[in-house]
C-alpha cells in the first residue's frame, strides 16, 4: 500500500468532504466540508487543505496553515482518518507523511496544533508520535497546544 498526500482540487474534493471520523470522534473535529469553505473564506490564514491516500482511495484528510509571520512555526490544523480506515496504523503513518509533507514544503521550525482538551486519546496519540505538549491554551478556542520540533 503507497500512502501520498494530495491537494484536494475539483477533482476530489467530493469524495474528501464524505470522510468522516469515528462518530465518537466527531464532536473533536470540525467536518471536512466545513475545512474546505474555511480555507477558501478565511483569506488571513492561507490555509491548505489535502486529502490522505491509500494507493488511490482517500482515507483521511490535513488542513495546512497560518504560518507564523516570522516563519518560525506552521499550524497542523485538521488531521482525520475516515472512521473505515482507523486501527490499521494509518493514523502514524500519515501523521509522519504530513511531518516530512510539512518540513519538504515549508520553511519552519516546528509543527503546532491544538487539541480539545477532553481529547485524551488525540493528547496520547500526538505525544506517542513526538509532538510535546506546550503546558498552554490556545486563547482563541480553547484548546491544549502542542508543538513538533523540525530542527
Amino acid at each position: 500500500m503507497t500512502l501520498s498526500i494530495r491537494p484536494v482540487t475539483a477533482d476530489n474534493w467530493r469524495a474528501i468532504a464524505e470522510l468522516a471520523p469515528h462518530p465518537s470522534q466527531e464532536a473533536f473535529i470540525e467536518a471536512n466540508a466545513f475545512s474546505m469553505l474555511e480555507a477558501v473564506y478565511d483569506d488571513e490564514h492561507d490555509w491548505q487543505c489535502y486529502g490522505l491516500y491509500t494507493d488511490d482511495t482517500p482515507a483521511g484528510f490535513i488542513m495546512i496553515g497560518a504560518k507564523s509571520s516570522d516563519g518560525s512555526y506552521i499550524w497542523l490544523d485538521r488531521f482525520m482518518i475516515d472512521h473505515r480506515f482507523q486501527g490499521r496504523g494509518l493514523g502514524g503513518a500519515f501523521l509522519h507523511e504530513a511531518i516530512r509533507f510539512i518540513r519538504d514544503k515549508h520553511r519552519v521550525n516546528e509543527i503546532v496544533l491544538s487539541v480539545i482538551p477532553e481529547n485524551k486519546p488525540a493528547k496520547t496519540f500526538y505525544e506517542k508520535n513526538g509532538f510535546v505538549d506546550l503546558k498552554r491554551v490556545n486563547p482563541e478556542d480553547g484548546e491544549e497546544m502542542f508543538v513538533y520540533d523540525l530542527k
